[in-house]
Protein backbone atom coordinates (compact mmCIF):
# COMPACT_ATOMS: atom_id res chain seq x y z
CA UNK A 1 0.00 0.00 0.00
CA UNK A 2 2.62 2.27 0.72
CA UNK A 3 4.17 1.37 -3.01
CA UNK A 4 1.18 2.60 -4.36
CA UNK A 5 0.82 5.70 -2.49
CA UNK A 6 4.48 6.50 -3.36
CA UNK A 7 4.34 5.97 -7.00
CA UNK A 8 1.11 7.67 -7.13
CA UNK A 9 2.78 10.70 -5.20
CA UNK A 10 5.67 10.62 -8.11
CA UNK A 11 3.73 9.89 -10.72
CA UNK A 12 1.62 13.23 -9.72
CA UNK A 13 4.61 15.76 -8.57
CA UNK A 14 6.29 14.70 -12.09
CA UNK A 15 3.34 15.20 -14.59
CA UNK A 16 2.39 18.49 -12.14
CA UNK A 17 6.06 20.15 -12.47
CA UNK A 18 7.39 18.79 -16.17
CA UNK A 19 7.49 19.76 -19.63
CA UNK A 20 8.43 16.47 -21.69
CA UNK A 21 10.60 14.99 -18.83
CA UNK A 22 12.12 18.54 -18.17
CA UNK A 23 11.19 20.09 -14.70
CA UNK A 24 9.83 23.63 -14.95
CA UNK A 25 11.26 26.90 -14.25
CA UNK A 26 10.36 28.28 -10.83
CA UNK A 27 9.09 31.48 -13.18
CA UNK A 28 6.45 29.13 -15.39
CA UNK A 29 5.68 27.21 -11.65
CA UNK A 30 4.61 30.30 -9.86
CA UNK A 31 2.70 31.42 -12.98
CA UNK A 32 1.22 27.85 -13.51
CA UNK A 33 0.07 28.36 -9.96
CA UNK A 34 -1.39 31.72 -10.17
CA UNK A 35 -3.27 30.33 -12.70
CA UNK A 36 -4.46 27.14 -10.83
CA UNK A 37 -5.52 29.79 -8.23
CA UNK A 38 -7.44 32.27 -10.56
CA UNK A 39 -9.15 28.89 -11.83
CA UNK A 40 -10.30 27.27 -8.83
CA UNK A 41 -11.84 30.45 -7.49
CA UNK A 42 -13.87 30.86 -10.97
CA UNK A 43 -15.09 27.51 -10.96
CA UNK A 44 -16.13 27.65 -7.11
CA UNK A 45 -17.93 30.94 -8.19
CA UNK A 46 -19.57 29.12 -10.98
CA UNK A 47 -20.50 25.98 -8.58
CA UNK A 48 -22.40 28.85 -5.84
CA UNK A 49 -23.76 30.44 -8.78
CA UNK A 50 -25.59 27.80 -10.11
CA UNK A 51 -26.13 26.45 -6.55
CA UNK A 52 -28.57 29.41 -6.47
CA UNK A 53 -30.43 28.96 -9.65
CA UNK A 54 -33.18 26.80 -8.20
CA UNK A 55 -35.59 28.71 -5.71
CA UNK A 56 -34.80 27.96 -2.50
CA UNK A 57 -37.42 26.66 -0.11
CA UNK A 58 -37.54 29.91 1.57
CA UNK A 59 -38.26 31.39 -1.96
CA UNK A 60 -40.81 28.75 -2.91
CA UNK A 61 -43.22 29.02 -0.16
CA UNK A 62 -42.36 32.38 1.36
CA UNK A 63 -45.55 32.53 2.90
CA UNK A 64 -44.99 28.99 5.15
CA UNK A 65 -43.11 31.28 8.23
CA UNK A 66 -46.18 33.36 8.77
CA UNK A 67 -48.85 30.31 8.39
CA UNK A 68 -46.36 28.70 10.74
CA UNK A 69 -46.09 31.71 13.70
CA UNK A 70 -49.83 32.52 13.12
CA UNK A 71 -51.01 28.58 14.20
CA UNK A 72 -48.62 28.12 16.63
CA UNK A 73 -49.27 30.81 18.30
CA UNK A 74 -52.97 30.93 18.63
CA UNK A 75 -52.89 27.80 20.57
CA UNK A 76 -50.32 29.17 22.84
CA UNK A 77 -51.78 32.60 23.57
CA UNK A 78 -55.41 34.83 23.50
CA UNK A 79 -56.25 34.21 19.88
CA UNK A 80 -58.01 38.26 19.95
CA UNK A 81 -53.92 39.00 21.32
CA UNK A 82 -52.22 36.54 18.57
CA UNK A 83 -54.83 38.73 15.58
CA UNK A 84 -54.34 42.09 16.68
CA UNK A 85 -50.25 41.91 16.93
CA UNK A 86 -50.26 40.05 13.23
CA UNK A 87 -52.40 42.81 11.51
CA UNK A 88 -50.50 45.72 13.98
CA UNK A 89 -47.17 43.57 12.05
CA UNK A 90 -48.81 43.89 8.49
CA UNK A 91 -49.57 47.40 8.33
CA UNK A 92 -46.20 48.04 10.24
CA UNK A 93 -44.21 45.85 7.37
CA UNK A 94 -46.01 47.34 4.17
CA UNK A 95 -43.76 49.90 3.60
CA UNK A 96 -40.88 47.11 3.20
CA UNK A 97 -42.79 44.67 1.47
CA UNK A 98 -39.96 43.10 -1.39
CA UNK A 99 -41.55 41.18 -4.59
CA UNK A 100 -42.01 37.38 -4.48
CA UNK A 101 -39.51 36.04 -6.57
CA UNK A 102 -40.73 35.91 -10.28
CA UNK A 103 -37.15 35.55 -11.88
CA UNK A 104 -37.68 33.39 -14.99
CA UNK A 105 -34.39 32.46 -15.59
CA UNK A 106 -34.62 30.52 -12.40
CA UNK A 107 -35.70 26.96 -11.48
CA UNK A 108 -39.14 27.21 -9.57
CA UNK A 109 -42.14 29.34 -8.91
CA UNK A 110 -43.59 30.81 -6.07
CA UNK A 111 -46.27 28.21 -4.36
CA UNK A 112 -49.71 29.86 -5.71
CA UNK A 113 -51.12 29.22 -2.08
CA UNK A 114 -48.48 31.82 -1.60
CA UNK A 115 -49.37 34.07 -4.07
CA UNK A 116 -52.75 34.63 -2.94
CA UNK A 117 -51.46 35.14 0.93
CA UNK A 118 -49.08 37.82 -0.75
CA UNK A 119 -52.47 39.54 -2.43
CA UNK A 120 -54.75 39.01 0.56
CA UNK A 121 -51.97 40.91 2.99
CA UNK A 122 -51.80 43.26 0.55
CA UNK A 123 -54.87 44.21 1.04
CA UNK A 124 -55.08 44.32 4.29
CA UNK A 125 -52.74 48.47 5.24
CA UNK A 126 -56.13 50.46 3.47
CA UNK A 127 -55.91 54.02 4.36
CA UNK A 128 -58.75 53.44 6.96
CA UNK A 129 -56.62 50.62 8.83
CA UNK A 130 -53.46 52.89 8.92
CA UNK A 131 -55.54 55.31 10.97
CA UNK A 132 -56.68 52.95 13.02
CA UNK A 133 -53.28 51.43 13.73
CA UNK A 134 -51.80 55.15 14.48
CA UNK A 135 -54.36 55.60 16.84
CA UNK A 136 -53.84 52.64 18.60
CA UNK A 137 -50.03 53.20 18.94
CA UNK A 138 -50.66 56.90 19.76
CA UNK A 139 -52.90 55.55 22.65
CA UNK A 140 -50.10 52.60 23.34
CA UNK A 141 -47.65 55.58 24.30
CA UNK A 142 -49.71 57.41 25.82
CA UNK A 143 -50.80 54.65 28.23
CA UNK A 144 -46.70 53.78 28.65
CA UNK A 145 -46.65 57.80 29.45
CA UNK A 146 -49.30 57.24 32.39
CA UNK A 147 -48.05 53.97 33.96
CA UNK A 148 -44.08 55.75 34.12
CA UNK A 149 -46.18 58.45 36.06
CA UNK A 150 -47.79 56.37 38.46
CA UNK A 151 -44.32 54.25 39.27
CA UNK A 152 -43.30 58.46 39.70
CA UNK A 153 -46.23 59.41 42.21
CA UNK A 154 -45.97 55.55 43.91
CA UNK A 155 -42.22 56.50 44.80
CA UNK A 156 -43.69 59.79 45.95
CA UNK A 157 -46.55 58.42 47.89
CA UNK A 158 -44.26 56.26 49.81
CA UNK A 159 -42.26 58.47 50.98
CA UNK A 160 -44.91 60.76 52.55
CA UNK A 161 -46.16 58.39 54.22
CA UNK A 162 -42.90 56.90 55.28
CA UNK A 163 -42.64 60.83 56.98
CA UNK A 164 -46.07 60.75 58.07
CA UNK A 165 -45.35 57.68 60.38
CA UNK A 166 -41.97 59.44 61.49
CA UNK A 167 -44.04 62.48 62.51
CA UNK A 168 -42.26 64.60 60.08
CA UNK A 169 -42.92 68.51 60.05
CA UNK A 170 -44.59 69.30 56.50
CA UNK A 171 -42.30 72.42 55.89
CA UNK A 172 -39.39 69.43 56.26
CA UNK A 173 -40.53 67.19 53.92
CA UNK A 174 -38.66 66.42 50.50
CA UNK A 175 -41.80 66.27 48.82
CA UNK A 176 -43.72 68.85 46.84
CA UNK A 177 -47.27 67.34 47.35
CA UNK A 178 -49.23 65.45 50.18
CA UNK A 179 -49.61 61.42 50.53
CA UNK A 180 -53.70 62.35 50.07
CA UNK A 181 -53.03 64.50 46.75
CA UNK A 182 -50.12 62.36 45.25
CA UNK A 183 -52.61 59.12 46.16
CA UNK A 184 -55.49 60.87 44.31
CA UNK A 185 -53.30 61.59 41.26
CA UNK A 186 -52.22 57.87 41.27
CA UNK A 187 -56.43 56.85 41.01
CA UNK A 188 -56.83 59.49 38.47
CA UNK A 189 -53.57 57.89 36.16
CA UNK A 190 -55.04 54.42 36.76
CA UNK A 191 -58.56 55.65 35.78
CA UNK A 192 -57.37 57.57 32.21
CA UNK A 193 -55.12 54.46 31.40
CA UNK A 194 -58.62 52.25 31.71
CA UNK A 195 -60.07 55.05 29.55
CA UNK A 196 -57.05 54.74 26.49
CA UNK A 197 -57.11 50.66 27.32
CA UNK A 198 -60.65 50.44 26.29
CA UNK A 199 -60.58 53.20 23.10
CA UNK A 200 -57.49 50.87 22.21
CA UNK A 201 -59.87 47.72 22.40
CA UNK A 202 -62.41 49.25 20.83
CA UNK A 203 -60.29 50.27 17.62
CA UNK A 204 -58.92 47.17 17.73
CA UNK A 205 -62.05 45.09 17.69
CA UNK A 206 -63.06 47.99 14.18
CA UNK A 207 -59.91 46.39 13.06
CA UNK A 208 -60.55 43.36 13.31
CA UNK A 209 -63.85 43.15 11.68
CA UNK A 210 -63.18 45.18 8.51
CA UNK A 211 -63.34 42.54 5.92
CA UNK A 212 -59.92 42.39 4.28
CA UNK A 213 -58.53 41.83 7.62
CA UNK A 214 -61.35 38.99 8.27
CA UNK A 215 -60.38 37.38 4.85
CA UNK A 216 -56.89 37.57 6.03
CA UNK A 217 -56.72 35.51 9.14
CA UNK A 218 -59.52 33.38 8.03
CA UNK A 219 -56.61 31.99 5.06
CA UNK A 220 -54.11 32.43 7.93
CA UNK A 221 -55.67 29.83 10.45
CA UNK A 222 -57.25 27.69 7.21
CA UNK A 223 -55.64 24.12 8.87
CA UNK A 224 -56.20 22.21 5.17
CA UNK A 225 -54.22 25.41 3.61
CA UNK A 226 -51.18 25.25 6.14
CA UNK A 227 -50.81 21.61 5.91
CA UNK A 228 -50.43 21.51 2.40
CA UNK A 229 -47.73 24.40 2.74
CA UNK A 230 -45.99 22.65 5.22
CA UNK A 231 -45.79 19.05 3.37
CA UNK A 232 -44.40 21.04 0.23
CA UNK A 233 -41.89 23.05 1.94
CA UNK A 234 -40.64 20.08 3.89
CA UNK A 235 -40.13 18.43 0.47
CA UNK A 236 -38.38 21.39 -0.95
CA UNK A 237 -36.17 21.36 1.90
CA UNK A 238 -35.37 17.75 1.12
CA UNK A 239 -35.07 17.97 -2.43
CA UNK A 240 -32.89 21.17 -2.62
CA UNK A 241 -29.89 20.29 -2.01
CA UNK A 242 -29.78 17.32 -4.15
CA UNK A 243 -30.93 19.33 -6.58
CA UNK A 244 -28.19 21.94 -5.98
CA UNK A 245 -25.77 18.74 -5.93
CA UNK A 246 -27.07 17.77 -9.21
CA UNK A 247 -26.38 21.15 -10.95
CA UNK A 248 -22.67 21.16 -9.52
CA UNK A 249 -22.03 18.18 -11.09
CA UNK A 250 -23.59 18.98 -14.48
CA UNK A 251 -21.53 22.37 -14.39
CA UNK A 252 -18.18 20.04 -13.39
CA UNK A 253 -19.00 17.17 -16.24
CA UNK A 254 -18.48 19.22 -19.13
CA UNK A 255 -15.03 20.49 -17.44
CA UNK A 256 -13.75 17.56 -16.18
CA UNK A 257 -14.61 16.03 -19.90
CA UNK A 258 -13.46 18.35 -22.02
CA UNK A 259 -9.41 18.59 -19.96
CA UNK A 260 -9.30 14.77 -20.03
CA UNK A 261 -9.97 15.24 -23.65
CA UNK A 262 -7.24 17.82 -23.75
CA UNK A 263 -4.90 15.88 -21.61
CA UNK A 264 -5.23 12.67 -23.47
CA UNK A 265 -5.23 14.40 -27.14
CA UNK A 266 -2.17 16.15 -25.98
CA UNK A 267 -0.28 12.76 -24.48
CA UNK A 268 -0.49 10.86 -27.65
CA UNK A 269 0.58 14.19 -29.70
CA UNK A 270 3.22 14.39 -27.43
CA UNK A 271 2.51 17.93 -26.94
CA UNK A 272 4.55 19.09 -23.82
CA UNK A 273 2.97 22.19 -22.95
CA UNK A 274 -0.50 20.94 -23.19
CA UNK A 275 0.01 18.14 -21.33
CA UNK A 276 1.31 20.17 -18.30
CA UNK A 277 -1.93 22.42 -18.63
CA UNK A 278 -4.53 20.09 -19.35
CA UNK A 279 -3.19 18.12 -16.75
CA UNK A 280 -3.51 21.09 -13.86
CA UNK A 281 -7.49 21.78 -15.46
CA UNK A 282 -8.44 18.44 -14.78
CA UNK A 283 -6.92 18.55 -10.96
CA UNK A 284 -8.54 21.59 -10.51
CA UNK A 285 -11.63 20.68 -11.96
CA UNK A 286 -11.66 17.23 -9.72
CA UNK A 287 -10.77 19.63 -6.26
CA UNK A 288 -14.43 20.95 -6.54
CA UNK A 289 -15.90 17.23 -7.27
CA UNK A 290 -14.36 15.98 -4.80
CA UNK A 291 -15.32 18.16 -2.03
CA UNK A 292 -19.15 18.01 -3.53
CA UNK A 293 -19.03 14.85 -3.23
CA UNK A 294 -17.54 14.56 0.35
CA UNK A 295 -20.24 17.06 1.66
CA UNK A 296 -22.79 15.54 0.19
CA UNK A 297 -22.49 12.19 1.41
CA UNK A 298 -21.59 13.96 4.66
CA UNK A 299 -24.57 16.58 4.87
CA UNK A 300 -27.13 15.29 1.82
CA UNK A 301 -30.55 15.00 3.17
CA UNK A 302 -31.12 12.27 0.75
CA UNK A 303 -28.10 10.45 2.19
CA UNK A 304 -28.97 11.21 5.92
CA UNK A 305 -32.74 9.62 5.27
CA UNK A 306 -31.09 6.42 4.05
CA UNK A 307 -28.88 6.66 6.82
CA UNK A 308 -32.10 7.33 9.32
CA UNK A 309 -33.87 4.52 7.58
CA UNK A 310 -30.70 2.16 8.27
CA UNK A 311 -30.51 3.51 12.16
CA UNK A 312 -34.14 3.16 12.60
CA UNK A 313 -34.19 -0.60 11.25
CA UNK A 314 -31.91 -1.05 13.75
CA UNK A 315 -33.67 -0.17 16.42
CA UNK A 316 -32.46 3.53 16.56
CA UNK A 317 -29.06 3.02 17.19
CA UNK A 318 -27.11 6.36 16.88
CA UNK A 319 -24.01 4.98 16.46
CA UNK A 320 -25.14 3.11 13.51
CA UNK A 321 -25.02 6.27 11.66
CA UNK A 322 -21.19 6.50 12.18
CA UNK A 323 -20.10 2.99 10.97
CA UNK A 324 -22.66 4.17 7.85
CA UNK A 325 -20.47 7.24 6.83
CA UNK A 326 -17.35 5.22 7.84
CA UNK A 327 -17.80 2.84 5.67
CA UNK A 328 -19.87 4.49 2.60
CA UNK A 329 -16.87 7.41 2.46
CA UNK A 330 -14.12 4.93 2.16
CA UNK A 331 -15.95 3.16 -0.35
CA UNK A 332 -16.36 6.69 -2.09
CA UNK A 333 -12.97 7.39 -2.23
CA UNK A 334 -11.86 3.89 -3.02
CA UNK A 335 -14.01 4.27 -6.40
CA UNK A 336 -12.49 7.37 -7.09
CA UNK A 337 -9.11 5.73 -7.21
CA UNK A 338 -10.36 2.81 -9.48
CA UNK A 339 -11.68 5.28 -11.72
CA UNK A 340 -8.38 7.68 -11.72
CA UNK A 341 -5.89 4.43 -12.00
CA UNK A 342 -7.98 2.85 -14.71
CA UNK A 343 -8.88 5.94 -16.78
CA UNK A 344 -6.06 8.59 -15.81
CA UNK A 345 -3.45 6.36 -14.47
CA UNK A 346 -3.54 2.89 -15.99
CA UNK A 347 -0.27 1.46 -16.64
CA UNK A 348 -1.12 -0.77 -19.31
CA UNK A 349 -2.96 1.60 -21.56
CA UNK A 350 -0.10 4.05 -21.57
CA UNK A 351 2.28 1.69 -22.40
CA UNK A 352 0.27 0.30 -25.05
CA UNK A 353 0.96 3.25 -26.41
CA UNK A 354 4.37 4.36 -25.29
CA UNK A 355 5.86 0.61 -26.83
CA UNK A 356 4.54 1.61 -30.18
CA UNK A 357 6.31 4.67 -30.45
CA UNK A 358 9.74 3.15 -28.70
CA UNK A 359 9.02 5.07 -25.00
CA UNK A 360 9.93 5.16 -22.13
CA UNK A 361 6.94 3.11 -20.40
CA UNK A 362 6.81 5.15 -17.48
CA UNK A 363 7.78 8.60 -18.25
CA UNK A 364 7.19 9.04 -22.17
CA UNK A 365 10.76 9.75 -23.32
CA UNK A 366 11.60 8.74 -26.36
CA UNK A 367 14.63 5.41 -26.45
CA UNK A 368 16.49 3.43 -28.46
CA UNK A 369 14.82 -0.15 -29.20
CA UNK A 370 17.05 -2.29 -27.55
CA UNK A 371 17.36 0.01 -23.83
CA UNK A 372 16.23 -2.32 -21.37
CA UNK A 373 16.70 0.75 -19.00
CA UNK A 374 14.91 4.46 -19.67
CA UNK A 375 17.94 6.48 -19.59
CA UNK A 376 15.84 9.57 -18.35
CA UNK A 377 14.00 7.69 -15.23
CA UNK A 378 15.84 4.45 -14.72
CA UNK A 379 12.48 2.16 -15.48
CA UNK A 380 13.36 -1.26 -16.55
CA UNK A 381 11.37 -1.65 -19.67
CA UNK A 382 10.66 -5.36 -20.05
CA UNK A 383 10.10 -8.58 -18.32
CA UNK A 384 10.68 -12.48 -17.89
CA UNK A 385 8.47 -13.98 -20.12
CA UNK A 386 6.68 -17.45 -17.43
CA UNK A 387 6.49 -19.34 -20.63
CA UNK A 388 9.29 -19.08 -22.83
CA UNK A 389 11.66 -17.42 -20.72
CA UNK A 390 12.35 -14.50 -23.48
CA UNK A 391 12.56 -10.58 -22.84
CA UNK A 392 8.91 -8.85 -23.10
CA UNK A 393 7.78 -5.33 -22.67
CA UNK A 394 6.38 -4.47 -19.29
CA UNK A 395 2.20 -4.43 -18.62
CA UNK A 396 1.80 -5.75 -22.05
CA UNK A 397 -1.06 -8.55 -22.35
CA UNK A 398 0.82 -11.08 -24.67
CA UNK A 399 4.30 -12.24 -24.88
CA UNK A 400 5.98 -10.35 -28.12
CA UNK A 401 8.14 -13.71 -28.36
CA UNK A 402 5.55 -16.67 -27.69
CA UNK A 403 2.46 -14.51 -28.03
CA UNK A 404 1.09 -16.36 -24.52
CA UNK A 405 -1.13 -14.18 -22.63
CA UNK A 406 0.35 -12.69 -19.58
CA UNK A 407 -1.66 -12.97 -16.39
CA UNK A 408 0.46 -11.59 -14.33
CA UNK A 409 0.80 -8.10 -16.36
CA UNK A 410 -2.53 -6.82 -14.96
CA UNK A 411 -1.14 -7.59 -10.99
CA UNK A 412 2.56 -5.95 -12.40
CA UNK A 413 0.24 -2.88 -12.97
CA UNK A 414 -1.59 -2.56 -9.89
CA UNK A 415 1.64 -3.16 -7.51
CA UNK A 416 4.54 -1.59 -9.80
Amino acid sequence: MLAFFRRITRLFVRKSTQVAQEPLNRVSLIILILVDIFVLINVFAGLDNIANWPLSPEETFPCYGAYQTYQNERERQDPFQVDTQTIAQVIADAQGWQPLSDDRHRIGSVNPLCVEHKRLKQAVPTPENVKRQDAIAALSTEIDTLKQRIATLQAQYDSTLLEKIAEQAPEQSINQSTAERTKADIESAKRQIQEKQQQVKQIQQELLATPVVITYLDALGNQETYATLKRGYESAQFWYPNLQFLLQLLFLAPLIAIAYWWHSSAVNHHRGLQILLSWHLLLIFCIPLLIKVFSFLQFGNLVRWVIDLMVALVGGLLFVASYLLILVIPLVGFGLIKFLQRFVFNPQIQAKKRIQKSRCIRCNARLRTPDPYCPHCGFEQYQECPYCHHRTYKFSHYCRACGQFLQSSEGQAQTS
